[in-house]
């Protein structure tokens, strides 16, 4: 719910952590609804309605929700000469797909493409730059482009959340924690995205950085353990191997069959046709309990961060 916060009911969010009110009109947003007659860390002022004020309860839920995104967006849009005011329409998703934009301008830049390949490959839908001014004005900026070249349709990206020295490298599934840079600075780890069965970036992992320990982030389903599979081989072909990630717990499974979810486990193999001997003792009874309740584990639910600190790496 809280991906459609927009930077006006974030603004007025962290107003009310700093000053314990705000005169923001914000109250018709879903989520600002929710946190006032739902989670009840909200309230209106007595004599005054319009104005929002804070419960003792709020300032917990602040730090843990959106504290260190917040400023973390802030200051990389201040950084990068983007307007913060409260009425651009961009969300923290919006921003921290900037932030891995930035992150990633120089390999962007050298392997240009049209918009709406950006568009779909960042911003999940292709129409999202064309309609989102402030948005695409944006990346332009950060590019340091005007527009995008339309003749290069072929997306080749090597997605990299880089840290100096880091103590271990995690490929992931999806672009969710990669849109998390203090992720990689608090825990000392460097930061690959493999998606869409992109293996052959690998092939760009170097001989130093191949003697590192070397872990997979993703989905728990069906897809997700295919790829990890593929990359198991692949890096054993290199004389290194890879630890999957196992997910905090308690294990927060949902249905396979939910509209946005398209990969299901196949019943009418064994382990759905996983190799048993790819995984370990663990995951596989983990593996096998979500194939017999047709459930999986969404990457994003993870908590990377204490993941990788229980490691100890």
């Amino acid at each position: 719910m809280n991906k459609n916060v927009t930077w006006k009911e974030l603004k007025a969010l962290d107003d009310l952590y700093r000053f314990k009110k705000t005169k923001a009109n914000i109250q018709e947003h879903p989520y600002i609804k929710y946190l006032l007659e739902d989670k009840c860390i909200l309230d209106r002022k007595s004599d005054n309605i319009k104005i929002i004020i804070a419960t003792d309860d709020f300032e917990k839920f602040y730090e843990e929700t959106f504290k260190i995104q917040y400023e973390e967006a802030k200051s990389f849009l201040l950084e990068n000469g983007i307007e913060t005011n409260a009425k651009k329409s961009y969300t923290l998703e919006d921003v921290k797909t900037l932030m891995l934009i930035a992150e990633n301008k120089i390999e962007l830049k050298s392997n240009p493409t049209n918009i709406e390949d950006f568009s779909n490959e960042f911003f999940d839908t292709s129409k999202y730059l064309k309609n989102k001014t402030s948005i695409r004005n944006a990346v332009f900026k950060i590019l340091d482009i005007t527009e995008f070249p339309l003749d290069q349709k072929e997306n080749q990206w090597r997605l990299v959340v880089d840290i100096p020295n880091p103590k271990a490298i995690v490929l992931c599934e999806n672009k969710s924690f990669m849109k998390q840079p203090w992720i990689a600075k608090n825990t000392q780890i460097k930061m690959w995205y493999v998606g869409g069965n992109n293996l052959k970036i690998i092939d760009d992992i170097d001989e130093i950085e191949l003697s590192k320990p070397i872990y997979y982030s993703c989905d728990w389903d069906l897809a997700g353990m295919q790829i990890y599979s593929r990359i198991k081989v692949k890096l054993r072909g290199r004389n290194t191997d890879i630890t999957l990630l196992y997910p905090n717990e308690p294990h927060k499974k949902i249905s396979t069959y939910i509209d946005y979810h398209y990969s299901h486990w196949d019943l009418s193999k064994k382990l759905s046709g996983l190799s048993i001997d790819i995984f370990s003792k663990k995951e596989l009874i983990l593996i096998n309990e979500l194939i017999q309740n047709q459930m999986w584990i969404e990457e994003e639910s993870f908590n990377l961060e204490k993941m990788i600190q229980q490691l100890k790496i």
